[in-house]
C-alpha cells in the first residue's frame, strides 16, 4: 500500500497521547521518540480504531531493550493491565525472554511475537542499533504481523476487544527503544 494512504501520527509535540502507568517517552531528534523507564504505555487516546493497517518503525540500543505496540488497547488511567487483559501487544524482545520460566528463546516473547498468544515465526531483525519496520494487519479476527517485509506471526481468532487505541510500551529502567514513522491506515470499520 502506498504510504499517501496512510495518516501519519507524528511525535514531535505528543498531542493526542497519553501515558499510563510509570516511565516515559522523550523526544531524542526530531521525529523520533525513546521509551525510559516503566512498565508503562504511551496510548493515543484521540482515536479508537477497529480494523487497521499500522506501520512503524522502531531500533533498540542493547539487548536487553524490550518494548511492544499495541493495538486495539482499552482507554487507560494510571492502570496499564486492562492493556495487557484486553488489547494485543506485538513484541519488542531480541532475547524471547519468557519472564515466568526465567529462560530466553521462547517465540511467544520473540521479537514480532504476539505476546503469548502468537509465536514469532523466525528472527527478521536487524542488528542491534539499526532500524526495523513493522507493518500490522489488525482486521476483524486476524492479526498479522511483519517484520522487514517477512511474515513472523499470524493470529486468526482474535477474540479480545473488537476495537481500541494503539499504545507504546515503556517496559523497564534502562530499555532505551526508539520510535519514528508511526503511520496507521484505516481500513473498513
Amino acid at each position: 500500500m502506498p504510504l499517501h494512504s496512510f495518516q501519519a501520527l507524528p511525535f514531535q509535540d505528543l498531542s493526542g497521547w497519553r501515558m499510563a502507568g510509570r516511565g516515559s517517552f522523550a523526544p531524542v531528534e526530531p521525529g523520533v521518540i525513546e521509551s525510559r523507564g516503566g512498565p508503562g504505555l504511551l496510548w493515543y487516546a484521540a482515536q479508537v480504531y477497529e480494523n487497521l493497517v499500522l506501520r512503524i518503525c522502531w531500533r533498540v540500543q542493547s539487548l536487553e531493550d524490550n518494548s511492544g505496540i499495541f493495538v486495539r488497547c482499552p482507554p487507560l488511567q494510571d492502570e496499564i493491565q486492562p492493556a495487557i487483559d484486553r488489547g494485543y501487544e506485538i513484541q519488542i524482545d531480541e532475547r524471547g525472554l519468557d519472564p515466568e520460566r526465567n529462560v530466553q528463546g521462547s517465540a511467544y516473547h520473540m521479537t514480532g511475537a504476539i505476546y503469548t498468544v502468537s509465536p514469532a515465526v523466525c528472527k527478521a531483525s536487524r542488528p542491534i542499533g539499526e532500524w526495523n519496520e513493522f507493518n500490522c494487519l489488525v482486521q476483524g479476527s486476524i492479526i498479522e504481523v511483519e517484520l522487514n517485509g517477512v511474515r513472523v506471526a499470524s493470529l486468526q481468532s482474535a477474540s479480545r476487544e473488537p476495537r481500541g487505541h494503539i499504545a507504546l510500551q515503556a517496559h523497564h529502567e534502562g530499555s532505551l527503544v526508539q520510535f519514528k514513522d508511526l503511520r496507521i491506515r484505516r481500513l473498513d470499520d
